[in-house]
């Protein structure tokens, strides 16, 4: 027997309130690549590029070329970005408290809780680790992750600050049919 996947299960009841373009998205079988284009900003200021650097972030640009290859494993998903030819990979698995999942970047994980409406779904931050270690709250970036839907085309849009000053930003979209 095939298992839900990581996002369905997280969801829970709320999957029925979630706009289709997110629940196909993240309906990833063993595995799915999805494609867009994302238009990425960033900070310009000392601290901006020491955390993009240490976390390796991309670089800036407009209507970049993204490729999502998203996989499932025993615990929770593989997403292997792909901002022109800049890689991201994170591991996402499903947190400890219910609606909420902690995904991996380097040695930072995030403990974000997904909150759904009839729009999209929030991602909001409810901690941090740094090399398993919780993180004291001035040490969290503020992060708003949005994940929508419009015109039946799924929409991500993610900012990153810390102590007020933008570290990064991108939105864009990905397809969410096979072969579009």
């Amino acid at each position: 027997m095939t298992r839900r996947p990581l996002f369905h299960r997280v969801y829970g009841d709320a999957l029925a309130e979630i706009p289709r373009p997110i629940v196909r998205l993240h309906d990833i079988g063993a595995g799915r690549t999805r494609r867009g284009a994302a238009t990425i900003r960033v900070g310009r200021s000392f601290i901006a590029k020491v955390v993009r650097a240490a976390a390796g972030l991309p670089p800036a640009g407009e209507q970049v070329p993204v490729t999502v290859e998203m996989t499932a494993n025993e615990d929770g998903e593989i997403w292997r970005r792909r901002f022109g030819d800049f890689p991201l990979d994170t591991r996402v698995r499903p947190g400890k408290a219910p609606a909420t999942i902690e995904e991996t970047l380097g040695p930072v994980t995030a403990i974000l809780r997904l909150v759904p409406d009839g729009t999209g779904v929030q991602q909001i931050p409810e901690g941090y680790r740094l090399l398993g270690l919780s993180l004291p709250g001035v040490l969290w970036p503020d992060l708003d992750v949005r994940e929508s839907a419009e015109g039946g085309v799924y929409r991500f849009k993610v900012v990153m600050r810390l102590w007020g000053v933008l570290i990064q930003s991108y939105e864009g979209w990905l397809e969410t049919t096979d072969g579009t």
